[in-house]
């Protein structure tokens, strides 16, 4: 079977909030030149060829070219499955915070998308074209895993010439910064192959806050997207109150946030 073009999913509840994550994944399917998927629950009352009705008149009424896919049963698993089958690379979303018992809560998404293999980026405000896209900030602290996020990052910078702050921790410990400098140093040695236009920022922010000041300085400097990693392994409690990231896609500054799991697998994006 002949392998599909690489595309981007954008979840939809036929609301507002659905067409804000549409207007996004538009722009971002022309910034990196993918395909798009138009993907809706099915609860056990729904009529799938009425929802699929209802996604060919959106993308109708937009004028776009998109494929229209139904998640049936288990969510998280019937995702994670499809992802690979339509060569999905990125997921956006705009979610819905005030019904706990939505599908598009962020908390009930979170779980959905903890064994992905793909970004998701959570949106939260109408825009219209790729300026939004101009200024990404990427936080850094010592892990390996913060290397992840640089690629994407990179495409940022290459695709839509977008500025790229990094904003680095600060560590005490000897061996932690002595990680936290070789991390600056792959994503200066990165963005430079690259030749992407970028910063990198020393600040005063601890390892476990600087995701959230990431959120202050996006939203200070009229950045688009700040890209986060998301937690690993839930504790119980990240199970009852959600995990960490939770508050970080939930900001009062309605900053979009990109999620990369802490997965050795993920999908890479052609390009």
């Amino acid at each position: 079977m002949e392998e599909r073009n690489q595309q981007i999913i954008v979840l939809t509840d036929f609301s507002e909030n659905g067409n804000i994550a549409l207007e996004h994944a538009i722009v971002l399917s022309n910034i990196l030149e993918k395909e798009l998927s138009l993907l809706c629950f099915m609860q056990k009352s729904d009529d799938e060829a009425i929802l699929q009705q209802k996604m060919q008149a959106i993308v109708k009424a937009k004028n776009i070219v998109a494929y229209t896919n139904v998640l049936k049963g288990n969510f998280a698993k019937s995702f994670n499955e499809l992802v690979p089958e339509i060569n999905a690379v990125l997921t956006i979303v705009c979610f819905n915070n005030k019904d706990t018992k939505s599908d598009f809560h962020p908390a009930r998404l979170l779980k959905m998308f903890h064994k992905s293999r793909i970004p998701y980026i959570f949106v939260n405000n109408a825009i219209t074209d790729a300026s939004y896209y101009k200024k990404i900030i990427l936080p850094v602290d010592s892990t390996k895993e913060s290397k992840e996020k640089v690629l994407w990052a990179s495409y940022f910078g290459r695709f839509n010439d977008a500025e790229l702050k990094v904003m680095a921790a600060t560590v005490k410990d000897e061996y932690l910064l002595r990680q936290l400098n070789n991390n600056l140093k792959f994503i200066k040695k990165i963005f430079d192959n690259f030749e992407v236009n970028f910063d990198i920022i020393k600040t005063s922010e601890k390892q476990h806050t600087i995701d959230k000041a990431a959120i202050r300085t996006a939203a200070e400097e009229n950045a688009g997207l700040v890209i986060v990693l998301s937690t690993k392994s839930y504790s119980i409690i990240d199970m009852i109150k959600g995990p960490r990231e939770l508050s970080i896609i939930t900001n009062n500054e309605n900053i979009s946030v990109m999620c990369l799991n802490q997965r050795d697998d993920l999908y890479v994006m052609c390009d």
